[in-house]
């Protein structure tokens, strides 16, 4: 590695989808163009991942043009920035990238993905400009942020990974011309979940569904021959769970109805995660506790069902606790646009949300005004995000 060109302070690690570690060159897309050729090229030369991140907005552009000197030796790719994105042209000559990440502000550009041949790895959004991805032939990974749009929900390729996050309203799979090369599939958030669509992924190992209130065709899963792994959570059906098949293992949390007795003891004796106790209708989604450190109270929230559709409509994500923690800084910004005095430090991770007070009384205060947003309708949630965005 060339210590001199490399900022050692933009070096991170990021994970492939198929669990293996990497790492990568973190890049500022507002100053992209002020990054020399010399300095990118010994990211690449050292076999870094290219991370474009940040940026101030839409009003602002990104050109990728500058990676034309070195787009044929480019591995590793992602685009993670608000900024208008154009030059994605620059895309056609890497005939070496083997994985892309595109979630972008805006990009009026269209590039053919499909004929990038190294390519087995792509995760983000399924705009028009990047969509000739699921015709790419070697693709093996997917990961998707949001809906797909029905027009191009076609993939091509005998992908053995596929995850999709978001997209509530979006209920069926896209169409898979090799079903049985899946092995691993995720779904987050969708409204509804039909389980029979899995019926020809005859090589699937692992399954995830995560807050989903209506799951239909239970029994599908003992008819998955290699099935092993399978992760519920958040999830609800009117079927009978003792459909479940026995598989090696399961992690089952947050189920709606909570199965019976007799169904949670034979899960347990096969040493499956299971729920200690079922999830009540009248069990408080933000509540207020000690934090544990003597000096401070804390809003807490780790149930978000009662915000997907508002999430959804944002910005077509699987409600977690940044969006819980968005909620209760709304709260916190209008108590204070009322003369309160509060002093809030959030400390949320991705399905929990903790926002911490100094006295009880700041927090109380906050978790009441929180409620009353949580249990109002979506529009009037949607406007205290964006507020708190």
């Amino acid at each position: 590695m060339n210590d001199v060109s490399l900022k050692r302070e933009n070096i991170g690690t990021w994970f492939r989808l198929d669990g293996t570690e990497g790492r990568e060159y973190g890049l500022d897309s507002d100053n992209l163009d002020d990054v020399s050729i010399d300095e990118l090229r010994a990211a690449v030369d050292a076999g870094l991942r290219l991370s474009i991140m940040g940026g101030s907005g839409t009003g602002t552009t990104t050109s990728l043009a500058r990676l034309a000197p070195l787009i044929s030796e480019l591995r590793d790719l992602q685009l993670a920035t608000a900024n208008r994105i154009t030059g994605l042209d620059v895309l056609s000559g890497a005939r070496n990238l083997r994985s892309f990440e595109f979630t972008v502000g805006q990009c009026a550009d269209v590039l053919d993905l499909s004929l990038l041949s190294s390519l087995e790895e792509f995760r983000g959004d399924i705009k028009r400009g990047v969509s000739s991805v699921l015709r790419n032939p070697g693709l093996r990974f997917l990961q998707v942020w949001g809906a797909i749009p029905k027009s191009f929900a076609r993939v091509t390729a005998p992908v053995e990974y596929f995850e999709q996050e978001g997209g509530r309203s979006q209920i069926t799979l896209p169409e898979f011309a090799h079903p049985e090369a899946i092995r691993r599939l995720e779904r987050r958030g969708p409204a509804q979940f039909d389980l029979g669509q899995l019926s020809a992924m005859t090589n699937l190992t692992e399954l995830e569904v995560t807050s989903c209130d209506d799951v239909s065709a239970l029994s599908v899963l003992s008819k998955l021959p290699k099935l092993s792994k399978l992760r519920f959570k958040g999830v609800g059906t009117g079927e009978p769970w003792d459909l479940v098949p026995a598989l090696p293992w399961a992690f089952l949390i947050d189920l709606s109805p909570y199965p019976p007795a007799e169904v949670i003891a034979r899960w347990r004796a096969a040493g499956w995660i299971v729920d200690d106790a079922p999830r009540g209708s009248d069990a408080e989604e933000i509540v207020v506790d000690d934090a544990g450190d003597g000096e401070s109270w804390g809003v807490f929230m780790s149930r978000f069902e009662n915000l997907a559709a508002s999430v959804d409509e944002l910005e077509g994500a699987v409600a977690g606790g940044r969006h819980g923690e968005l909620l209760i800084l709304s709260a916190v910004a209008e108590l204070r646009a009322q003369g309160a005095t509060l002093d809030p430090e959030p400390d949320s991770e991705g399905d929990f949300t903790a926002v911490y007070f100094p006295t009880r009384e700041q927090a109380e205060q906050v978790a009441s005004l929180a409620r009353t947003i949580l249990g109002s309708d979506t529009a009037t949630q949607l406007r205290h995000l964006r507020s708190a965005g």
